[in-house]
């Protein structure tokens, strides 16, 4: 983790690379949505979620993330950033399957994500330039993430947290991004994030280290753990500026 925030600053403090405007740093920030064990399986669901049992509905849960990103061409960016995300579900809520909302279970997750990716631009989006710049983009890359190693201890239908588990993830994003002037870039994305663990949700516990009196695993063991954010970007471009006076 240390290696990654070291390879951020150098990024940013680097004389030498950032000799144009084609650098952006800034935030997400958005809803996020959890599918594996426990709950609906929509894919994208950010908003409300509703208690079949109760009518209540149950808050979004949010992301907020800082990022750098380095505009390559006009057709690819490196990008490096740090992502803070709390994740829910409950086997309770509208959409789930019948089986599951007779089971009952929930849980709660706080995960920290930090990531390296390439965004892929559709159409040229130049940095430089003076006039308005947009382009649908996807993006992919690797991340490591952290996240609390929850449980169901016997009797109990809230998973409970046990201790701390870090393990990877492949980002797959989708967004459109816009460049109204010269010194801000706006985008809307969806990024889902494959996980390899099974336990955001404490399906899977790892019994030889928790020495605890927990239910027994459930769930298919043929699909690992999904998350997706939903959101909102705005980076702010930076360096030296150098008009694209042609176009």
């Amino acid at each position: 983790m240390n290696k990654l925030f070291n390879i951020f600053t150098i990024l940013i403090l680097n004389s030498n690379f950032i000799t144009s405007q084609d650098n952006e740093i800034g935030f997400l920030i958005g809803n996020t949505n959890y599918i594996g064990d426990v709950g609906p399986t929509t894919f994208i669901d950010p908003l409300h979620r509703k208690n079949s049992v109760s009518g209540e509905t149950s808050a979004p849960t949010h992301v907020f993330g800082l990022m750098y990103r380095k505009n390559i061409t006009n057709r690819f960016a490196l990008k490096i950033g740090i992502n803070s995300a709390k994740i829910e579900s409950n086997d309770l809520w509208k959409n789930s399957p019948s089986y599951r909302k007779e089971r009952g279970k929930s849980f709660e997750n706080t995960i920290i994500e930090y990531y390296l990716g390439v965004d892929f631009n559709f159409f040229e989006f130049e940095t430089s330039s003076n006039n308005v710049e947009f382009s649908p983009y996807v993006s992919t890359g690797f991340s490591l993430i952290r996240y609390n190693d929850l449980h169901y201890p016997i009797g109990i239908f809230n998973a409970q947290a046990y201790g701390k588990a870090n393990t990877y993830a492949l980002p797959i994003s989708a967004g459109l991004k816009i460049k109204p002037n010269n010194f801000l870039v706006i985008g809307i994305e969806v990024s889902a994030k494959h996980s390899f663990t099974e336990n955001l949700d404490g399906s899977s516990p790892r019994f030889e280290d928790s020495q605890l009196y927990s239910q027994s695993p459930f769930g298919s063991n043929l699909s690992q753990d999904w998350f997706v954010y939903s959101g909102l970007t705005l980076t702010y471009l930076f360096g030296n500026y150098e008009c694209d006076c042609t176009r």
